[in-house]
């Protein structure tokens, strides 16, 4: 009797046990999600408690990692030069697979990590989305031309990875710093010098009024000689530089390749104000482009405002004030990860 009473009670605790492991299976397989309307106005359904991310052609890795919430990633969606930055001093970045192939990436093998979601550049190629999409992961698209496309990104992404409020602290950081310099010019009123921004391809591609770099020149108190062309670093040539005759040259940070000598002495450009002023510029940082679509690009109008006028902006140490910002949006500080102001 009492061997029967010991197998009905084993009995009992089994059937319990499966029903448990049922409910857990059956609560895994119905995960609770949240919809989304991403910056294409497209509709993406994402798990409400989203536990591994990834982020693809650098602007959204940057928010990510400036949300502190670098743990999600899969990969390491930090690019280029601040990939080698932090892939020195960063101990668990350098853990995380690279996935980048030059200027693209392997979609089999991010896909073989199992992101629950991923953070894509609205202007990178639409194919790739597909891909992913077509895999079954769930794409988030990010626009970043404008500082508020840029501010309702780090939105997006901070309410997909459920920590609004540092994203609000980020957005003030930005603001706080864009404050400062609209504040200092307007107090001094000085008439807006004419500026083209060149690169990356030749000191003959001009960023067009579409651009990011359009606003930093305006938010740092110049105006963009090339604002009146639409779409992409645009062709220009020779005559048409002549012809704008600008005050200033500024030379893209990221394939500054041109050299100021060759740019000096060429003859085309003799005439130009900028090149007998000397008045030729590079964006500074070796790591991390200040003029490269991301929030931190606030970095860069406060050195273009600094470099414009010169006067206005003395007491501003830029790598002190780069310092700050790194340490508390990457984790280190701007030195700690081999930067440096050209």
């Amino acid at each position: 009797m009492m061997n029967v009473k010991i197998a009905r009670t084993l009995m009992v605790c089994l059937l319990t046990l499966c029903c448990m492991a049922g409910c857990e299976f059956f609560k895994e397989s119905q995960q609770e999600t949240i919809t989304i309307t991403d910056q294409l106005g497209r509709r993406v359904k994402v798990p409400k408690q989203v536990k591994k991310i990834s982020a693809l052609y650098h602007f959204g890795g940057k928010i990510v990692y400036a949300l502190n919430q670098q743990h999600l990633l899969v990969g390491r969606s930090i690019f280029g030069r601040e990939a080698v930055s932090l892939n020195r001093v960063d101990k668990e970045f350098a853990a995380l697979p690279d996935l980048s192939r030059g200027h693209s990436f392997s979609i089999e093998g991010l896909v073989s990590l199992n992101p629950e979601v991923v953070f894509f550049y609205a202007t990178s190629d639409k194919a790739e989305m597909e891909q992913l999409e077509n895999a079954g992961v769930p794409v988030i698209a990010l626009k970043g031309e404008t500082f508020e496309e840029s501010f309702a990104a780090i939105r997006l992404i901070s309410k997909v990875l459920n920590c609004r409020e540092k994203g609000e602290q980020y957005i003030k950081a930005c603001r706080d710093l864009l404050g400062m310099v609209e504040q200092r010019l307007k107090d001094h009123g000085s008439t807006p010098l004419k500026v083209m921004f060149a690169g990356p391809k030749s000191i003959y591609s001009a960023a067009t009024g579409n651009m990011l770099q359009t606003r930093i020149l305006e938010l740092s108190g110049a105006v963009n000689v090339a604002d009146k062309l639409k779409g992409f670093w645009a062709d220009v040539s020779p005559e048409q530089i002549a012809m704008w005759n600008p005050d200033v040259v500024f030379l893209g940070s990221s394939l500054d390749t041109y050299g100021k000598d060759r740019l000096f002495n060429n003859p085309h450009f003799q005439t130009v104000t900028a090149i007998k002023d000397r008045k030729i510029y590079s964006f500074p940082s070796n790591i991390g482009w200040w003029d490269y679509p991301a929030p931190n690009c606030v970095l860069g109008v406060v050195w273009s405002a600094k470099t414009l006028y010169p006067k206005i902006f003395s007491d501003i140490d830029m790598t002190a004030l780069a310092n700050q910002f790194y340490k508390k949006f990457v984790g280190y500080t701007f030195e700690e990860m081999g930067g440096r102001l050209n």
